[in-house]
């Protein structure tokens, strides 16, 4: 790397590149690596060549041999000296980093014939802090038993001293007397946790120069000797001066440093000195830039601030940081030291940049083997107390299989439990599912809540995130089983290698739960990423002459498969709680805009439109307590809550500017029970119904010019609140308010609203309000019936009802089409079944109301909103009528339902069949049966379903014309009418003839 210190700068890769002069084939050193512990070194000696090692205090020197080997065909035979001293040995300062732990293991055997002894490996430390400078560091055990018939591992866990300047590992035998040879075979050197301060990246020490730093702002760099070292013996520098702004300071570009690379997490520390002294006490801070579609002008970030700084003593500044490739890759990303002081002139010694954890592992290039615990082998199966103190043992007093189980017992604290080690089975950025089956002891009838959590450090710090839903599953003491189930719980983040648990606990709800309990039959599956298909249309493409096509999406809609579906199908997002005023703004003044910038950032990188949602809530859901005050109505709480909800306003919408083309000001305000149409929540509480005002004037005040702002609100299909929608906004225009746009959130059900209601509506406000921006704001189809609570289909949604829902979908986009030009945005709340808020409204159950499925497959929704009915089940079908003579003046007409070959027919009904006179003297021929509808049922693919009808046509004349129509459906909304013409031709025998 140009312009950094060439003594102290090594990327991992150019460690690994040093080491590999010395390495060939049979030696793998690798750079970086996965979250868990990492192989660094491997000798195997297959490849018939020492590998690097050489003779240590007197030993023979090293040669490979086919004579013997732990695995492969090739080992390292050596001959101590003649009084037993000596061995195998290799340079390790190159693989080996100061401060890091590692485990270093190899395997042993003596040569035919030696007498059995004892071995280990060594590391010779060259150490200031050794007496006489050397030091011998035992790695593992002192004395392992070796002999001629047998391998056997010789080493442990070993930490690098972080003041070493040489190591040296080595073999040797322990208690030999006299010459003996041994082999020695696969020697691994793994690294489980990096160094203090990470794995090294790059350091600056600025002995040559600037080292690649550039001004931040207009500040002058200059290269030099500080008055004294600082803490490390440093005494080069770089001389910040010329500074006119807190901000300028010197900064160097990240991107071009070797070894920096997105969804790492990385340590940054540097000392600053102060050139002269500063009664202000400034601090330091070091920051970054970062450039990217997103943020074309740059976001600022933090790292870390210093303690006050001085003239006389090094200050250190340090921090941790991370980068992310979403919702693009940085252009930018610079690295800068400023200070709180404006003017104040200063130092910038020995930054040091190190890797604490590498990104997540390519999912192909991790374990996803996951774990199964049955505990029939009568062991543990690596589960463990998590205190130590109680006792966590294989039973076979209770089993949910088989006839073996796990038992804990003398729990010492509700923590306490078994855990599992899944550091190398679970991965960030993976989803895996859970289940294990719980019994607790004794049987007493109790209940109990058992929480699943996972316990991981990152550097240092120890988070508990729960697995299952806090605070956990209630289990009752009754003797049974009871099984604890996740489904697609995602890692949250990176950990230090080894420090990954699963474990079981439980959470009272107040005071201690040390219960005994047997688990059984625990499951970890990694769960695969869904594909989504690149080979469908795009539904925003589709639309494209029409309206904006919109989801709804959180934050996990960011990366991935949902990603990638979401960039596909819509052009245009609405946060679905992360603009919220509760998210925003819980604390007065306080602001956390994070969530909604990432996803809004998706949108700018992509060309996406942005709804807001939303300023003021009339409910006072998600709104923080102190929004409406006191919650009165006295003038002085007025005025608080005006200042409010103008400051929130003026804040949010000036945070995203431009980048946000409508919010929806207030949301859910009207309310048909009041006589004047509105809701009395919080804010109409305290200042009536003019809180409407303030709200929009403010939008209208601090948003862009042509922002669109709305009314929000649902149920816009009922008559009674439409013609209420109207009056109130009547009245908002009629005093002067700028409301300009109005949503129809349109949260339906599988039976309710009618497309035709929904047309009604648009056409209702576009009448009332020429010009007025109107928008379906919230769309998505629950499976269940308008006021069904009960039913819950789970994973076994009926394929019929898939199919209805898409026929219905098609219909609402047949009526969107229409209205084009009154209706200028349709946005769905959600894009796949596997995230939808209609999973735990209005109870908990599964629903399936959105395009794509929980594979983010593409189910009959999509077909129908794309307007493509012939990839709908049931497409083709269609009627035919046959007749034949019946009893006197009768016809037997048979109507046969045919089904095409897209998918079955299903719950295929004739609803009527009915005879229309058009020529002859008026008669009044009677169908039997007179009871509708027909039920055809499930028509399969190519299959066909007939009904029969008699038609008794007494007093009706010869040569009488009728129209016979049959209306049809399919899947409830496939509709369709079968018309005949029919001639009455009356004979003697009373027989017709058609």
């Amino acid at each position: 790397m140009s312009g950094t210190n060439k003594k102290s700068d090594h990327s991992s890769r150019n460690i690994w590149a040093a080491a590999m002069r010395w390495a060939i084939a049979a030696v793998v050193l690798i750079s970086a690596g996965p979250l868990h512990a990492q192989v660094v070194a491997t000798y195997s000696f297959e490849d018939a060549q020492a590998d690097g090692w050489t003779s240590f205090n007197g030993a023979t020197t090293p040669t490979a041999t086919n004579a013997a080997a732990f695995a492969g065909s090739e080992s390292l035979l050596t001959t101590t000296g003649a009084t037993g001293q000596g061995g195998p040995s290799v340079v390790a300062n190159t693989i080996l980093q100061a401060g890091a732990k590692y485990t270093i293991t190899g395997m042993i055997r003596l040569t035919n014939g030696e007498v059995a002894t004892n071995a280990n490996l060594t590391i010779k430390r060259t150490d200031p802090t050794c007496s006489g400078g050397t030091c011998f560091d035992t790695i593992g055990t002192f004395q392992i038993p070796v002999n001629d018939s047998g391998w056997a591992q010789v080493g442990g866990n070993y930490t690098v001293s972080t003041t070493e300047t040489g190591l040296t590992l080595y073999a040797q035998l322990v208690g030999a007397t006299t010459a003996q040879s041994f082999y020695l075979d696969d020697v691994v050197i793994t690294q489980t946790a990096p160094p203090p301060g990470g794995t090294p990246v790059a350091s600056y020490t600025f002995a040559d120069g600037v080292d690649g730093w550039i001004p931040f702002g207009s500040p002058t760099l200059t290269a030099g000797v500080s008055p004294f070292a600082d803490p490390a013996g440093i005494s080069t520098s770089l001389l910040v001066t010329n500074r006119t702004a807190s901000f300028m300071g010197p900064s160097i570009n990240l991107l071009g440093v070797n070894g920096i690379v997105a969804g790492a997490t990385y340590q940054v520390s540097a000392y600053v000195l102060l050139t002269a002294p500063d009664a202000t006490n400034p601090t330091a801070t070091i920051s970054t830039k970062t450039t990217d579609c997103a943020a074309p002008s740059g976001t600022f970030g933090n790292i870390g601030t210093s303690g006050a700084l001085s003239s006389t003593a090094w200050t250190k500044v340090q921090g941790t940081f991370s980068f992310s490739n979403n919702p693009g890759a940085p252009t930018n990303l610079l690295l800068y030291i400023q200070s709180s002081s404006a003017t104040d002139s200063f130092y910038v010694s020995d930054v040091v940049i190190g890797e604490l954890s590498p990104p997540p592992p390519d999912p192909s290039q991790q374990d996803n083997s996951g774990i199964s615990s049955t505990f029939e082998d009568g062991g543990a199966d690596g589960w463990t107390s998590r205190t130590g103190q109680s006792t966590v043992a294989n039973s076979t007093a209770a089993a949910h299989t088989g006839t073996h189980s796990l038992l804990t017992t003398g729990r010492v604290a509700n923590y306490d439990g078994p855990q599992i080690n899944v550091s190398n089975k679970m991965f960030a950025g993976s989803q895996y599912n859970l289940s294990a089956w719980v019994m607790l002891q004794p049987t007493d009838g109790s209940t109990h809540t058992i929480n699943m959590s996972l316990q991981y450090s990152l550097n240092g710090t120890t988070n508990f995130p729960s697995i299952t839903p806090y605070p956990g599953v209630t289990v009752a003491a009754d003797g049974q089983w009871h099984q604890i189930s996740v489904s697609g719980f995602a890692v949250p983040s990176a950990y230090d290698p080894g420090t990954a648990f699963v474990y079981f606990q439980t959470v009272p709800s107040s005071g201690n739960d040390l219960a005994s309990f047997y688990i059984d039959d625990f499951q970890l599956t990694y769960v695969q990423p869904p594909m989504i298909q690149t080979d469908i249309p795009s539904i925003y493409k589709r639309y494209q002459d029409f309206f904006p096509i919109g989801a709804e999406i959180d934050t996990t809609d960011l990366t991935g498969p949902h990603a990638q579906l979401l960039t596909m199908h819509f052009d245009s997002i609405v946060s679905g709680n992360d603009m919220k005023w509760s998210s925003v703004e819980n604390t007065k003044g306080v602001f956390n805009f994070g969530n909604a910038d990432a996803e809004v950032g998706v949108a700018e990188c992509n060309n996406m439109l942005v709804r807001g949602h939303n300023l003021v809530w009339a409910t006072g859901a998600q709104t923080p307590a102190y929004a409406t005050g006191d919650g009165t109505n006295s003038p002085a709480n007025q005025a608080v809550v005006t200042a409010n909800i103008q400051e929130h306003i003026q804040n949010e919408v000036q945070h995203f500017g431009t980048k946000v083309y409508a919010w929806d000001v207030v949301n859910e305000p009207i309310d048909p029970s009041q006589p004047d149409c509105l809701a009395h929540g919080p804010f109409y509480n305290v200042l009536g119904a003019s809180y409407l005002d303030v709200a929009f004037n403010a939008a209208k005040q601090y948003a862009p010019p042509g922002t669109k702002l709305f009314i929000n609100d649902y149920s816009t299909t009922d008559p009674t609140k439409l013609a209420c929608l109207v009056k109130v906004v009547g009245e908002l225009k009629a005093r002067g308010v700028p409301v300009d746009s109005i949503g129809h959130e349109m949260h339906n059900q599988i039976n309710f609203p009618t497309p035709e209601s929904m047309q009604n509506a648009i056409e209702t406000v576009a009448k009332n309000f020429p010009g007025i921006t109107q928008q379906v704001t919230e769309l998505d189809m629950s499976i269940y019936n308008a006021g069904d609570v009960t039913s819950n289909f789970g994973n076994n949604v009926p394929p019929g009802a898939l199919a209805e829902q898409g026929w219905l979908y098609k219909k609402y986009f047949d009526v969107f089409r229409r209205e084009r030009g009154k209706l200028n945005a349709v946005t769905f709340w959600g894009m796949a079944d596997d995230n939808t808020w209609l999973d735990g409204f209005p109870v908990t159950r599964t629903d399936y109301p959105l395009p794509f499925d929980m594979g983010l497959q593409a189910k009959p929704a999509y077909w129908g909103i794309i307007g493509e009915e012939k990839m709908l089940p049931g497409f083709g079908l269609h009627f035919s009528i046959d007749s034949k003579p019946g009893a006197k003046n009768t016809r037997v007409f048979t109507l046969t339902g045919t089904n095409g070959n897209v998918g079955p027919a299903y719950n295929t009904q004739i609803g009527s069949f009915t005879l229309h006179q058009i020529l002859g003297r008026r008669c009044s021929p009677v169908v039997m049966p007179s009871s509708f509808p027909i039920m055809l049922g499930d028509i399969p693919n190519s299959g066909t379903a007939s009904a029969s009808f008699t038609v008794n046509f007494t007093g009706c004349d010869s040569l009488a014309l009728f129209t016979l129509s049959a209306p049809w459906s399919s899947a409830t909304y496939h509709t369709g009418t079968f018309e005949w013409l029919v001639l009455y031709i009356k004979e003697p025998e009373g027989l017709g003839r058609f």
